[in-house]
């Protein structure tokens, strides 16, 4: 099967789960967890995200046999540790700023594991690591359209939290540019997903505890703070080139990813 075709078939694919197989999970199914978890999501949200999904990652692993599940999951522990303290150093301007800014307070477990841990675990896993992912490093598209593709889904994702047209359009256009950085994360981390997730992660939750309105879109001293991670998240992976490590993203790859065999991470623990 050549690269088209794969590429073709993951693409269908993520269409079926996305847009189909999430109207086969049912209302019972829903009331029965939400009765459960005391109407909290902390059990709905990871059982929704898994029966839509699987279907997904199974023909990712089926595709590419020769590729270890982790490897397609972005999931290598190596570097762990070193990616979670760079996302709590990235995040900390944004939550200082966002302290300051806000007279709100939301602690709540289950806000917290589900606007922030769960939607940066599974949307990263699945959109940056399984869908661009294998796009980009398996099927051998460049950068740009395997990003496009995963990030404009990404985006549209996010349209619910605009309140009319051009706010519906501000959080789709915003969230698009926001995946193509996660993306690019992923890649100059040496394919690893630990740093966009925990970004992703630290960021909603910062987001969510100071109750920062204007949804995906945001507003401009928010947006300020916002850019601060954004800065440093770039300057951290210019510190790792500095230090010895790969450049993955070129302008040789940006259009189609010329390499011949599935792309390895290069990234050392020592290294980070």
């Amino acid at each position: 099967m050549n690269n088209k075709i794969k590429t073709l078939v993951m693409i269908t694919t993520f269409i079926f789960c996305r847009y189909i197989l999430k109207y086969f999970w049912g209302d019972t199914w829903s009331e029965a967890l939400l009765a459960l978890d005391n109407q909290s999501h902390l059990l709905l949200t990871p059982a929704r995200y898994l029966f839509i999904y699987s279907p997904l990652v199974l023909v990712a692993n089926l595709l590419f046999k020769d590729v270890a599940l982790t490897e397609i999951l972005g999931l290598k522990i190596a570097g762990f540790q070193h990616y979670f303290l760079a996302a709590v150093a990235c995040c900390l301007p944004m939550s200082i700023g966002y302290a300051y800014l806000s007279s709100e307070l939301n602690l709540a477990l289950s806000g917290i594991m589900v606007g922030s841990v769960y939607a940066g675990l599974f949307e990263e896993i699945l959109f940056r690591a399984v869908l661009f992912g294998v796009l980009f490093r398996y099927c051998h598209l460049g950068f740009i359209p395997a990003a496009l593709l995963s990030s404009v889904i990404f985006g549209f994702g996010h349209i619910y939290q605009g309140h009319d047209l051009m706010s519906a359009f501000a959080a789709f256009a915003i969230t698009s540019v926001a995946g193509t950085w996660f993306a690019w994360l992923f890649c100059e981390s040496g394919y690893r997903i630990w740093f966009p997730l925990w970004m992703h992660i630290f960021m909603n939750a910062a987001y969510g505890i100071f109750g920062m309105s204007g949804g995906a879109a945001g507003d401009l001293p928010g947006n300020i703070f916002k850019a601060s991670s954004i800065i440093l998240s770039l300057f951290y992976i210019h510190l790792l080139v500095r230090r010895g490590k790969k450049r993955e993203i070129t302008l040789l790859n940006l259009w189609k990813n010329q390499s011949t065999t599935s792309t390895k991470a290069t990234l050392t623990t020592e290294s980070i």
